[in-house]
């Protein structure tokens, strides 16, 4: 390990080595787009963006989830595979520094679920037991599928399910998304129907409505 590693990163590899793991390392500029895709445009302000030659938008590495299953998307690894790692990431924040290490496991394809689940938590709970000696650590569970099945069945428009579906796992995000989803700003240039169908993100929907109505005014 260079300087730069914090002075465990030796031992985080190591633990990494008995739980049956493949040490990956990931490149520091990535395509932005993937990271925007799955987290939103909320990413945009907290990671710092750059454009190639050609005109791609590139960041540095927020996290190394998203860039580690696209590593094994493109070498076509077979399944079940878990990987590790440990590195810097790069995130703009209110407080603290804007570059710190992260450590962790992607743990692909196994069809048990449920025995992946727990395998996850034992990895997690290791780590952070070694990282942490002696501290008292508490486990909670949460369910994403039953939380967005709840949104479903609230009747929500797609645009908010997904917005607090994203939120899902931290307190901060889904308390403003809820602020917002209570006092939604007000905008006098849509109608009401066009304003829900925005909302919904039923980009056909939209299209035909506005088609409908440039048709009764006599535009082309």
């Amino acid at each position: 390990m260079t300087s730069r590693y914090p002075a465990i990163a030796a031992d985080i590899t190591a633990l990494f080595a008995e739980r049956d793991t493949h040490a990956v390392e990931v490149a520091v500029l990535q395509p932005a787009d993937p990271f925007l895709d799955m987290a939103g445009e909320d990413l945009r302000r907290r990671i710092f963006l750059t454009e190639s030659e050609t005109g791609k938008t590139l960041c540095l590495r927020p996290e190394f989830t998203i860039p580690v299953c696209l590593d094994h998307i493109a070498s076509q690894a077979g399944t079940p595979r878990r990987y590790s790692y440990l590195g810097e990431v790069f995130r703009q924040r209110r407080e603290g520094g804007n570059e710190f290490f992260q450590a962790g496991i992607e743990d692909l394809g196994d069809r048990d679920t449920a025995a992946a689940d727990a395998r996850s938590l034992a990895d997690a709970h290791a780590l952070l037991s070694l990282v942490l000696p002696g501290q008292p650590l508490a486990i909670t569970l949460g369910d994403q599928t039953l939380f967005e099945a709840v949104l479903a069945g609230l009747g929500l428009p797609r645009g908010w399910r997904m917005r607090l579906a994203r939120a899902f796992g931290s307190a901060p995000m889904l308390e403003a998304a809820l602020a917002d989803l209570a006092n939604p700003p007000r905008n006098n240039q849509l109608s009401g129907p066009v304003a829900t169908l925005v909302l919904d993100g039923d980009a056909e929907a939209l299209a035909a409505h506005i088609a409908a109505g440039m048709e009764e005014a006599g535009l082309s």
